[in-house]
């Protein structure tokens, strides 16, 4: 009798409390979406091409206040040149990726291949003069031979993406692709007149390279972007 009276006062086990209530469509998640942003960030610093589009912008926006005036040009023209030293030593070697694709045939395709893989070996001998390896006569001639080259690739790079464009929009493409494919046309705009004004020498160079090499090196970046954000 006296354990029923005890049992009948045992208090009984609490249960667990409620899971709070989370609105996830109220909810903002900032923490994601900054991880996203450093994890671009991160990846076009680690890529090759990401930091050179990168300190292309920085180097070509330097170049703009300089011609203007904007800055003092005794600091500022010496980090440009820097920057200017810095991508072309990253880019030492590019003919490798054009010289194992080569065929010993003679189309178009190879000629395309063979303007690569001269353009990529005269930058490099550029790249050396520079550096005080080969001297100013060697330096001279590879430089001029890399403009002519690389103007013909561009010229083929627009032909391409012209006609990539025109079958998107015949097709109905993704309207994100055309929007690429239209970036990467005005792209190879802006290096068009940079190259040009290094082969004609227009008394508006400065200016005009200042602009174009901003604006290219502004959009490449644009779609390593979008591509790293995928």
């Amino acid at each position: 009798m006296q354990n029923q009276l005890i049992s009948s006062h045992v208090l009984p086990t609490p249960s667990p409390p409620p899971e709070p209530e989370t609105d996830f469509k109220n909810e903002k998640i900032v923490i994601p979406k900054r991880k996203n942003w450093i994890k671009i960030v991160q990846r076009l610093l680690k890529e090759l091409d990401g930091r050179d589009k990168m300190m292309k912008t920085i180097q070509y926006f330097i170049k703009i206040l300089l011609h203007y005036k904007l800055i003092r040009a005794k600091h500022w023209s010496t980090m440009a040149s820097q920057f200017s030293m810095t991508r072309k030593i990253l880019r030492l070697g590019t003919a490798v990726g054009p010289l194992q694709e080569i065929e010993p045939k003679l189309n178009y395709h190879t000629a395309i291949l063979l303007n690569e893989i001269i353009n990529g070996v005269s930058d490099d001998i550029f790249c050396f003069h520079k550096l005080g390896f080969v001297s100013t006569s060697i330096g001279t001639r590879a430089e001029i031979i890399s403009a002519y080259c690389w103007f013909i690739g561009i010229l083929n790079d627009i032909k391409d993406q012209v006609q990539s464009l025109k079958k998107l929009q015949r097709n109905n493409g993704d309207k994100d692709k055309i929007f690429l494919a239209e970036i990467s046309i005005i792209k190879l705009l802006m290096d068009a007149v940079f190259c040009a004004c290094d082969i004609y020498h227009p008394s508006y160079s400065a200016s005009a390279q200042a602009w174009s090499g901003f604006f290219s090196g502004l959009l490449a970046g644009y779609k390593l972007w979008i591509k790293f954000s995928l």
